[in-house]
């Protein structure tokens, strides 16, 4: 065994201790320590590894001394990162399939789940510092879609997953079909398929990484994971790209009938200030009348794809609003029927024309889907419903008599008589038999202006069971007349009787001798030929006298 021996000179006092010492001042430590710490360690010497004097001078370690250093990887399992890829993981493990083997994106549970992953992913290119494309594409979309995305952030929308794996070849807008391109398709199968592909491929990696005879660098994995991201990205961005840009197409040409209806609407406006500006009458004008009809064409366009509520109906011209206009001018005391619904006419005309200016400030507000705007399919059907019963009652002279006609009958009765007046303020169900017994009653003098047989035409065939009753009760009418004292005072005690007007019986019986009172079977037949009338056609006279009764 060697020995080394150092000179020192003797008047240098060492500032440090020697070895000796300090096995000493250690080996005084030790044994001051408690028993239990004591027996906590092995003597070396009980191994026979050391000499007994080697023992005495080995340097103790610590108990609360740190465990040998963390490997890379290690360190790379307790840090955030690792744990980011596990949550990613873990919510890829939460999606749900369809039978079809195609995520569920349609429920609301499917879309959170779909949209945490996305989110997730969005964060690992955060953290991997994945060299993402730009989104300055972004800036060249409609404002719809801007508010859509936030700024300075990759935003994977589920929308647009959901899109690129559904795959649909075309979408029906308004009626019409309209075809993506093959681009389009092929990049959405493209995104899907990464989309499948980036999960298993995190969790292959995880797994990897957890495995305790991994032998890769940290380095290699993040590589690994940067690259498949970006690879995620340049298919998504790609996508995007392609599939916005051609719904901005789709919607624009969707919105065609809304931009054209905005550009004669202007036109209408220009033309009116004109006029006033110029304090000239419109009423003849043809430019105006013109242009309104141009913009009443485009408006039933409209109402052909947007007003699924109604019919749809797209053959309501301005000629109904010039016939509207025309009677209310011509008629010095309108029916309160002809001025309301006349009314109704030039409001819903006027409705339109607000929404569509307020589509003029920022046409990006309409639903390309035209039925899917509420306010302008609330405007659509106040047009059509009005305009439809113009189209009937105002262009047509013989409906329109009958019309005016039957208000008034309506007017002055309920004015003669209080029962009939007090059904027509609550709206009595009893209307339903009133009016049109006041109807038949009128034709027994032909003088209803043809409404019952426009309404029921078979009550003047003798062929059929209504049209015998029509003519006994003409017979019965004619021999009640010829007993009556006075024709008038018959036609007012058979108009209060149908109506349930209170009446004197000893009115009657001055107006009928006992013997010939047929009044109540008389009265049979009026309200069984009344509730025939309105059974006939029952859409039609509803329509007919919702419109006097307005």
């Amino acid at each position: 065994m060697y020995s080394y021996s150092f000179d020192m000179p003797e008047n240098i006092t060492p500032d440090h201790s020697s070895f000796h010492e300090q096995s000493e001042d250690l080996h005084d430590i030790t044994l001051n320590s408690s028993e239990s710490e004591e027996d906590s360690y092995q003597s070396i010497s009980d191994k026979g590894e050391l000499s007994e004097s080697q023992s005495r001078y080995l340097p103790f370690r610590s108990s609360t001394a740190p465990p040998r250093p963390l490997t890379d990887i290690e360190e790379f399992r307790r840090s955030s990162d690792f744990l980011l890829l596990e949550h990613t993981v873990i919510c890829s493990s939460q999606l749900f399939l369809r039978s079809d083997q195609k995520y569920d994106l349609d429920s609301e549970h499917g879309q959170r789940s779909c949209k945490k992953l996305l989110n997730q992913i969005e964060k690992l290119c955060e953290v991997f510092k994945v060299p993402c494309t730009s989104r300055d594409y972004r800036n060249k979309f409609s404002r719809a879609y801007r508010v859509l995305y936030r700024e300075n952030s990759l935003c994977y929308l589920t929308e647009i997953l959901d899109s690129a794996q559904e795959g649909f070849p075309y979408l029906y807008v308004n009626g019409e079909r309209y075809v993506f391109s093959e681009e389009v398709l092929q990049a959405g199968s493209s995104l899907f398929q990464r989309f499948i592909k980036i999960q298993y491929i995190l969790k292959e990696i995880y797994n990897r990484v957890c495995e305790e005879t991994f032998t890769g660098t940290v380095d290699q994995i993040k590589q690994e994971i940067s690259d498949n991201l970006l690879d995620f990205d340049n298919l998504w961005v790609e996508f995007e790209q392609l599939y916005v840009h051609e719904l901005m197409a789709i919607e624009s040409d969707a919105r065609r009938y809304i931009e054209e209806a905005i550009s004669q609407e202007h036109e209408v406006t220009r033309i009116e200030i004109m006029y006033k500006e110029q304090k000239k009458s419109h009423l003849d004008s043809s430019e105006l009348q013109n242009a309104k009809a141009n913009l009443v064409t485009i408006i039933g366009k409209i109402n052909s794809v947007a007003n699924i509520e109604g019919k749809g109906r797209d053959d309501l011209t301005i000629d109904i609003l010039k016939a509207a206009e025309a009677l209310i001018r011509r008629m010095s005391t309108p029916a309160r029927c002809i001025r309301n619904l006349a009314e109704k006419i030039k409001q819903a005309f006027i409705g339109i024309r607000v929404v569509i200016r307020k589509y003029s400030q920022n046409i990006e507000i309409v639903d390309p889907q035209l039925k899917n705007n509420p306010e302008l399919v609330d405007a659509l059907m106040d047009f059509e419903s009005s305009w439809e019963r113009g189209k009937i009652y105002f262009i047509n002279s013989k409906k329109c008599n009958q019309l005016v006609f039957l208000s008034s009958i309506i007017e002055s009765t309920g004015n003669k008589y209080q029962v009939f007046k007090e059904q027509l303020e609550c709206s009595d169900s009893e209307l339903f038999v009133s009016i049109p017994s006041l109807i038949v009653i009128k034709a027994l003098e032909d003088q209803d202006r043809g409404i019952c047989k426009s309404f029921c035409a078979p009550i003047f065939d003798e062929t059929e069971k209504v049209g015998g009753v029509w003519k006994r009760l003409k017979r019965s009418y004619k021999y009640g007349k010829l007993a009556a004292s006075s024709f008038t005072e018959y036609t007012e005690l058979l108009t209060a009787m149908a109506l349930g007007e209170p009446y004197d019986k000893n009115f009657r019986a001055q107006v009928l001798d006992s013997n010939f009172d047929n009044l109540d079977s008389t009265i049979s037949k009026i309200k069984y030929l009344a509730i025939e009338l309105h059974r006939h056609k029952p859409t039609d006279w509803n329509r007919f006298l919702d419109i006097i009764l307005c």
